[in-house]
């Protein structure tokens, strides 16, 4: 992830508010701060979408740009995190976008290896638990492409930010129990492709209806 060079916090750090304004008023290094205290915050969401860490750089500086340039329009009417996790939301959501369109026509996603950091806990050999993993991972980002945009940024900051349902709503501008029916249809798309490789896989039936399976 890259990094912005900024001056260092001090042990009684400014608050939000302050910041904006110094940054507001001038005061560049006063902004330096803010990009210090929520870049690897706003980094986390931005991957958790995407799933690729060059994409989830560029998303990360973008908000940042983006939210400087429009600081002056920031009401303190959310935490400024919330205001730059939205932010940071609607790139990801972008650069989703543009992916599905692309992949319509080329079929290089079909070989696409950046996928997720799972592995398999059993006792086999590490070569063997390798594979294991590789096929996993790629059975998984298979299973998050039969998803909607919508479902696929509620899923993911669901399963891979942890976020509360109330959270994720609060973010998408949505109700929670939207917010709900997305993330129940989603489980269900995923849980049903996961089942049918582990079927292929193992060449017997598994039960995947336990919600703790993702």
């Amino acid at each position: 992830m890259a990094t912005f060079r900024v001056n260092p916090i001090s042990e009684s750090a400014p608050s939000d508010q302050e910041l904006i304004a110094r940054t507001l008023g001038g005061d560049g290094a006063a902004y330096g701060i803010l990009v210090e205290r929520f870049q690897r915050k706003i980094y986390r969401v931005a991957y958790a979408i995407t799933r690729d860490e060059t994409e989830a750089d560029t998303i990360t500086q973008d908000t940042f740009i983006q939210a400087y340039t429009h600081l002056g329009n920031f009401q303190g009417r959310s935490e400024l995190e919330t205001w730059l996790t939205r932010i940071t939301i609607n790139r990801s959501r972008d650069w989703l976008r543009r992916r599905k369109f692309v992949s319509l026509f080329s079929h290089d996603d079909d070989n696409d290896d950046r996928i997720y950091a799972i592995e398999p806990v059993d006792e086999q050999p590490d070569a063997e638990r390798l594979f294991m993993s590789h096929q996993l991972r790629a059975a998984i980002l298979r299973a998050e492409r039969t998803l909607s945009s919508q479902q696929k940024i509620i899923f993911r900051l669901r399963h891979y930010e942890n976020r509360s349902l109330e959270e994720i709503a609060e973010l998408l501008g949505l109700r929670s129990g939207t917010v709900r029916a997305h993330l129940f249809r989603a489980i269900h798309k995923v849980r049903k492709e996961l089942g049918e490789w582990v079927t292929q896989r193992e060449g017997g039936p598994h039960d995947l209806s336990d919600d703790t399976a993702l």
